[in-house]
């Protein structure tokens, strides 16, 4: 399957202890965990859970003990890393937005604890819950941009950095405020291991997926648009589309995305822009026929 992320650079895993190695050497004894969003592979999921089910502790469910018990078919898992078993995650989740690195003063169990409180967001206009998928690498930045100052600052509260492998295939750090494990205070967690939120952080969560969504439809409906491009670059055209009908006042799903197919096939981005200002002047209906 197509997940519109770029290859790992080459020289991933290295950059990976790197980082690590110089948080160490900065903040003293860390553990390092990898955060593995077991639902992108069925195999990784599947040894991952029955790892979790030995007493060693090495590896363990983001859902155990928690609402969402039963549903590890589904469930993130944090594991001890290491240099050795570093190569084969990475293998594993080659152009798959599953793998990330924590580093942490908490133990395992602990920081499974922590992370329990966030499992879920709940629309408090309606009491739905929702799953929120924060080990999906494409997610997490989108989750941490929706949350609030208070709700940001209980889930960084876990760990020291978190390192994403973002959509080019290097890292991203997400700076923790956890330096000591004796200072750290855990999170109130709910019986839904649920985490409150407005209708409008809901809105800004879905539409900060939009990009994403339709990088991935077209891999499947119009495919002539993702083969031979980078999908980081793509990404980023699509997104900045986004913006410039927002601006526009093009607001109709299928219309955004006719638009888009039209204007990734356009030479410039000129012409891509010029195209959608005839759809703001005149329609979208009559910008498409003449652009054809």
């Amino acid at each position: 399957m197509y997940f519109g992320v770029d290859p790992h650079h080459p020289e991933l895993n290295d950059l990976i202890l790197t980082t690590a190695g110089e948080l160490v050497e900065k903040y003293g004894k860390l553990y390092m965990y990898a955060l593995v969003d077991g639902a992108f592979d069925d195999d990784v999921g599947l040894r991952l859970w029955k790892h979790s089910q030995q007493s060693d502790s090495s590896v363990v469910s983001l859902y155990d003990n928690t609402r969402l018990s039963g549903y590890e078919e589904c469930s993130p898992f944090l594991l001890n890393l290491t240099q050795k078993n570093l190569p084969p995650l990475l293998a594993a989740s080659e152009g798959k937005p599953m793998f990330s690195i924590l580093q942490s003063p908490l133990t395992i169990d602990a920081l499974q604890r922590h992370f329990a409180a966030f499992l879920q967001i709940r629309t408090t206009s309606d009491g739905l819950c929702m799953l929120v998928r924060f080990a999906d690498t494409m997610c997490s930045q989108n989750m941490l941009n929706m949350f609030n100052d208070a709700q940001r600052s209980a889930f960084c509260s876990g760990f020291t950095a978190w390192h994403l492998i973002n959509r080019k295939g290097t890292l991203t750090t997400i700076d923790g405020t956890c330096l000591d494990a004796t200072a750290y205070t855990p999170p109130v967690i709910g019986e839904d291991n649920a985490i409150d939120i407005t209708d409008r952080q809901y809105v800004g969560l879905i539409d900060s997926s939009e990009a994403d969504f339709i990088l991935c439809n077209f891999a499947e409906t119009v495919p002539q648009i993702v083969v031979g491009r980078t999908a980081s670059t793509l990404y980023t055209m699509i997104a900045g589309l986004l913006k410039e009908m927002d601006l526009r006042g093009i607001k109709k799903d299928t219309d955004r995305r006719n638009l888009i197919v039209d204007a990734l096939m356009m030479p410039d981005r000129y012409q891509a822009l010029a195209l959608l200002d005839a759809a703001q002047e005149h329609g979208v209906d009559v910008a498409l026929q003449r652009a054809s």
